[in-house]
């Protein structure tokens, strides 16, 4: 028989952290979100389990592992929330340096792209901009 212990250990363990995240670049000329999807876009969304991570090293680990951007050319502009039965924070991320590099890193997984803000009206109405985000 397991002890009250253990079966409390196992089930932090199993936490299921649920967070988004977008970089912004902008420009004289237009500004950019990194997205993925086709039409409707949606954030770049991840589902984690763990015990000890915030949302925001989730993001973060999954950034510099997966894309293999380098995360000291990002900014946290913004923390938001998305709307909707699945509450997730949301980090908004800016571009400072090594623009191309990060773009280029993004960009190579095939359902990512940065598009253009005129076109993400629809994606923008699932942010909730006036609340604190949500923490589990």
């Amino acid at each position: 028989m397991m002890k009250r212990r253990e079966i409390n250990e196992r089930i932090e363990a199993n936490v299921l952290v649920k967070v988004a995240g977008t970089i912004v670049i902008s420009d004289d000329q237009k500004t950019t979100f990194l997205v993925q999807g086709k039409q409707p876009y949606e954030f770049l969304s991840i589902d984690s389990k763990t015990n000890s991570e915030t949302a925001l090293a989730i993001m973060l680990q999954y950034l510099k592992d997966s894309l293999r951007v380098d995360i000291d050319c990002l900014r946290l502009e913004e923390l938001s929330m998305l709307k909707g039965t699945n509450k997730q924070t949301l980090f908004v991320f800016s571009i400072h340096d090594h623009e191309q590099k990060i773009i280029a890193a993004c960009t190579k997984k095939q359902d990512l792209e940065f598009v253009d803000v005129a076109q993400l009206q629809q994606l923008f109405r699932t942010v909730e901009m006036d609340t604190a985000p949500f923490f589990d």
